[in-house]
């Protein structure tokens, strides 16, 4: 089972269809619907999440949690982001990437970490809705190794 699991955000938003119809209304409610359904899946599979999305600012910007959230500077993609986290990583094959993305997964495949297909994530994700509905949330107590790994 992988320790770490991250997220292609932009990615799986356009690939699920309530979050590309809750895109529709507004992108921050697509993040916000993917955060609470990943929050969720955290909790019920105690892994360590990370959702990065490509960001439009002048800094990188990391929201600690789990999962955690990372928005990559203006002139970098998240693609990029994941990349490095995966090469930073001593155990690589205990990180997980979900994404459809056939780079990514070409790449995180190649340094030996795993993917997980965007429906098979949607899969799982739908699993935990009905087998851990009222699961109370709580945080792992590694919160802020993402920023270990991107010397942030």
């Amino acid at each position: 089972m992988s320790l770490y699991l991250i997220i292609d955000g932009y990615n799986v938003i356009n690939k699920i269809p309530y979050l590309v119809n809750a895109q529709n209304l507004s992108i921050e409610s697509a993040r916000d619907k993917l955060f609470k359904a990943f929050q969720k899946y955290c909790d019920f599979s105690l892994v360590e999440g990370l959702i990065v999305y490509d960001g439009n600012q002048n800094a990188r910007t990391v929201e600690d949690g789990n999962p955690a959230v990372i928005f990559t500077k203006s002139n970098e993609c998240a693609d990029t982001i994941i990349e490095s986290l995966i090469y930073n990583m001593e155990n690589k094959q205990d990180a997980r990437v979900v994404t459809d993305d056939r780079v990514i997964t070409n790449l995180v495949t190649g340094m030996g970490a795993f993917t997980m297909s965007v429906n098979l994530f949607e899969q799982e994700l739908e699993k935990i809705k009905v087998t851990a509905p009222h699961k109370t949330h709580f945080v792992l107590n590694r919160q802020k190794r993402w920023r270990n790994f991107l010397d942030l």
